[in-house]
């Protein structure tokens, strides 16, 4: 069965300031976003620091490697099963049905290129065909993004032009109009969804 996995752990030293704004609400608002635009069976798994309340709809998984750093985001690759992963700062804006089928059929991870270096990958958001284990089983506690670029990909701005988008590199430079085609929108550094009530768009999808 498709997953869809995200992480939450509590502030920490290895935390930049951007990050420290997230607890369980963002755990909830993500599920949400999901709940209403992907129409196939799901499981939504958070894995976590510590035992928190959630709606049963969420399970949890314990983050298992110390410290506990961005490079913990490697973990849900142990489900072993397709997955959608995303961090806490993504907002789902129509259905991704197609997104997830391409988890449930594809044989490579399909993830955004990176801005500066389009040749390589970065992870705001991992579209994971079953069988991948072993970028978990492999690693031995390196950054995550850093990691993911040891293994075959495809980028995602190829097979799904213009739907999943960085608010910082594609949307906010349009005086924050949505692309028509998005339907993943992820953040990296500032600024947060919790930033942006007055957009229309947020406001619509970010609850």
């Amino acid at each position: 069965m498709l997953h869809v996995a995200t992480c939450l752990w509590d502030a920490n030293d290895a935390s930049n300031e951007f990050s420290r704004c997230y607890d369980e609400s963002w755990v909830e608002r993500l599920y949400r976003g999901f709940a209403r635009n992907l129409t196939r069976p799901f499981r939504f798994v958070c894995f976590t620091d510590r035992l928190r309340e959630f709606s049963p709809q969420i399970l949890q998984q314990p983050l298992t490697a110390r410290p506990i750093a961005y490079g913990s985001f490697t973990e849900p690759y142990r489900l072993n099963e397709p997955m959608i992963l995303v961090g806490l700062d993504t907002i789902i804006v129509r259905n991704i049905d197609h997104l997830a089928d391409y988890c449930l059929s594809a044989d490579k991870i399909a993830l955004p290129r990176d801005f500066k270096h389009p040749d390589r990958s970065i992870n705001g958001v991992a579209l994971v065909p079953k069988g991948w284990r072993r970028i978990y089983d492999e690693w031995s506690g390196e950054n995550d993004m850093e990691w993911l670029r040891n293994y075959p990909w495809r980028p995602l701005n190829d097979e799904f032009p213009a739907q999943v988008v960085s608010y910082k590199m594609d949307v906010r430079w349009r005086a924050d109009v949505l692309p028509a085609e998005a339907r993943i929108v992820y953040f990296h550094g500032k600024p947060k969804a919790q930033d942006l009530g007055h957009i229309g768009w947020v406001r619509d999808n970010w609850h």
